[in-house]
């Protein structure tokens, strides 16, 4: 996609500004570290020691903060300006056979991100609202887009949390420096985006308007009401609308509308639909054709795709709605007329389509109308097909947002196809649509499959990783059994239940179960445990001195399988040599006994025990951020709905394979849609906004983002639903 020059000449002479901006954080960072505005007095002597230290580090490391902040911010906004994803693997992202895993680490970060940008946002929003103005102009849009403008608060969030890492290591101080930091930055972008619009308007730029958009009053943006309440406010529309003969009239000319439809029809296809059971006379059949006939004019020669700059003016729907007023007796039948034309004008004027999408919506308006005047459980609430069928459309189109996208391309083919084929279709039904709609899911599926089958390298990797992890974990789990009533040291304990299970582990899945490499890494737990508790016999010694040549080699020949450090190895082995040697002298444990319950206990109280090293569900006791720790959380950051109570279902259990949502991740908000979930949903998989791009995470992940509001669906209502709040409101307007 071509760089508009105008813009990329702004966003270079934006970035110049960048050391200066950088410049005055610091030093405002600095001073407010030292001397914060409000002391706390009730701070702990831990906390005011970490401000202290994050002090000290910001004052030796100001260079490298300001210049990792200002490559960073030239990477990410230029990656932005030429359609670039700037995500790169960020601390915390665990690395397994070459394959990235985004883990509680990384998420962690992602939300001190998420949060830095907020406070920016929340400070300038003014400033950026009207420096979007110039930029979409820059590109040469009429409308306001905040995708037009590469300088956005979560872009500085990110480049300030890059230079925070290159400064600070420690998780705590890095979070008290990126805080304070952002709301300082904060200050500084509200006075250097004014004067950048400033600019812009010095140079004759002239600002792009924003849509509008009228909200029903009282009806916040939550999901769709119920099926009873939609249908309370269907009913409610349709007794609204005028049902006196020739209401509307004022709406257009139908004179001049009918001259002006297209090619003549012949008498029999109008008679011949008139009497297809709908009721109606003759006129409003040809009315209907001629309307169809537009419509199918604006089509390809080839009769499948649909112009998408077609439904730019007004929509034939509402644009013939007079004449077909005027030919309309029964008042329900002017009411559903009404009605339709109105909410078909919501819907091609909805911004959140693109204009292929609107293309087929304004394909399907008179066949729509056709089904609503005889099948009248149309306007009973959303569950009807036709009603379904184009908010599957809607939903669909929403989930691959790049440009050129190859999946967005055959689903807007197939779409365009299918509406050709239901508005052409001898009669039209509701089971018309119910198997339009099968079609269309059909064709998802089938789109799932091919993104399932282009991540199978991840899968499968994760699959192994999985099977490795709980394979270990059943391993540790009977060797700390296994050891628990032996009296040996800590060092030794620790290595056969961690280090050992993990040699078995990699053996199994290298060489096999039955393998006899296999075998001998098990048999060597039954002679290193026997050699720990040696009785003492003149036997016993003479065995072991037989035994421990090989027993030696065998875990030597383990501790390289697994690639153990060999500073860990020679310690494991002098501590072993140790033990052995004192086993050997004779008469050496003559007063050993075996230990008491009480004594094991207290033992095991002593030493971590590796299940809890390794279980999935650890605290977060290396966590960047203090969730709690704020004094206020941003709004758009907070849950939509309250936390789920005892019992509830948590969210992450409802992911299906399938799911789209919208998460934070790398400093943005991305589409992604849920490919993999395993067996043990351990791990997850999703395919990102490009074809080719996967994103895996850990379950933990998945829930800290979530438990955040980082995790949220791609709409909150559905594009009918929008459509019925628009009628509402315009209703409540001129009435």
């Amino acid at each position: 996609m071509p760089v508009s020059a105008l813009l990329l000449r702004f966003v270079e002479d934006e970035l110049s500004r960048s050391a200066a901006l950088v410049e005055r954080t610091v030093a405002t960072t600095l001073a407010q570290l030292e001397s914060p505005a409000k002391p706390n007095t009730t701070s702990s002597a831990g906390e005011r020691q970490t401000q202290h230290e994050t002090v000290e580090l910001l004052q030796h490391g100001a260079r490298l903060f300001a210049q990792t902040f200002i490559e960073s911010l030239n990477r990410l906004v230029m990656a932005d300006v030429h359609g670039l994803d700037s995500a790169s693997s960020a601390d915390g992202a665990s690395v397994m056979d070459g394959l990235q895993l985004m883990d509680e680490t990384r998420v962690e970060a992602d939300i001190e991100i998420s949060r830095a940008s907020q406070l920016i946002d929340s400070v300038a929003e003014w400033e950026l609202r009207e420096l979007q103005t110039f930029t979409s102009a820059l590109i040469g849009q009429s409308h306001v887009s905040a995708e037009s403008n590469p300088l956005r608060p979560a872009t500085y969030a990110q480049a300030l949390w890059e230079a925070t890492c290159a400064t600070h290591r420690a998780p705590v101080q890095r979070s008290l420096l990126l805080r304070t930091a952002a709301t300082t930055m904060a200050a500084q972008l509200k006075l250097a985006w004014a004067g950048a619009s400033t600019r812009l308007e010095s140079q004759g730029v002239e600002p792009s308007i924003y849509r509008t958009m009228v909200l029903p009053s009282g009806v916040p943006p939550a999901p769709s009401a119920a099926s009873s309440a939609t249908q309370q406010s269907f009913e409610q529309l349709l007794n609204r609308m005028p049902g006196t003969q020739g209401a509307g009239a004022s709406q257009g000319d139908p004179g001049l509308t009918l001259r002006q439809l297209g090619p003549a029809l012949t008498p029999s296809s109008v008679a011949r639909n008139a009497s297809s059971g709908t009721g109606l006379t003759a006129a409003f059949e040809q009315t209907l054709q001629q309307i169809e006939a537009l419509l199918q004019s604006r089509e390809a020669p080839n009769g499948l795709r649909v112009d998408a700059t077609a439904i730019q003016g007004p929509a034939p729907l509402r644009e013939h709605r007079a004449a077909l007023l005027t030919h309309t007796h029964e008042v329900v039948e002017r009411q559903i007329v009404e009605l339709l034309s109105r909410i078909f004008e919501a819907v091609l004027s909805d911004t959140r389509l693109s204009a292929a999408v609107r293309a087929v919506m304004a394909r399907l308006q008179v066949s729509a109308l056709r089904v609503a005047l005889v099948d009248r459980s149309m306007l009973e609430g959303h569950p009807h097909p036709v009603w379904m069928l184009m908010n599957r459309i809607a939903a669909a189109s929403e989930v691959w947002p790049q440009p050129g996208d190859a999946r967005t391309s055959r689903l807007l083919a197939f779409c365009e196809s299918l509406a050709h084929e239901i508005a052409s279709a001898p009669q039209q039904t509701a089971s018309l649509y119910a198997k339009g709609l099968e079609r269309l899911e059909a064709h998802l599926a089938d789109e799932l499959r091919q993104q399932q089958v282009l991540a199978q390298p991840t899968i499968d990797s994760l699959k192994a990783t999985e099977r490795r992890e709980g394979l270990e974990r059943e391993l540790s789990h009977q060797l700390a059994e296994q050891i628990r009533s032996v009296q040996t040291t800590p060092r030794i304990r620790g290595f056969l239940v961690q280090s050992w299970a993990r040699v078995v582990t990699e053996s199994m899945l290298r060489f096999g179960d039955e393998d006899e490499q296999t075998a001998g890494y098990l048999k060597a737990v039954d002679d290193l445990l026997w050699s720990l508790r040696l009785p003492d016999h003149p036997q016993s010694r003479q065995r072991l001195l037989g035994l421990l040549p090989n027993l030696l080699k065998c875990l030597r020949s383990g501790m390289t399988l697994i690639s153990m450090d060999e500073s860990e190895q020679q310690a494991v082995l002098d501590e072993l040599m140790a033990i052995h040697t004192e086993a050997l002298r004779p008469g050496a444990r003559a007063n050993a006994r075996e230990p008491t319950p009480q004594e094991i206990m207290q033992r095991l109280r002593d030493e971590v025990p590796a299940e809890e090293t390794q279980a999935p569900g650890k605290g977060f006791a290396d966590s960047l951020i203090d969730v709690f720790s704020m004094d206020t959380i941003p709004a758009d950051l907070m849950s939509d709905v309250d936390p789920p109570g005892p019992g509830s279902k948590n969210p992450v259990d409802a992911m299906v394979t399938g799911w789209c949502c919208r998460w934070f991740l790398s400093g943005r908000w991305r589409r992604v849609q849920l490919l993999w979930r395993s067996d043990s949903q351990r791990f997850f998989v999703f395919a990102g906004e490009t074809a080719t791009r996967t994103h895996s995470i850990t379950r933990q992940a998945l829930e800290r983002l979530t438990s955040e509001g980082l995790v949220k669906p791609l709409s909150e209502s559905e594009l009918i639903q929008r459509a019925l709040d628009r009628v509402r409101s315009h209703l409540g307007e001129t009435g």
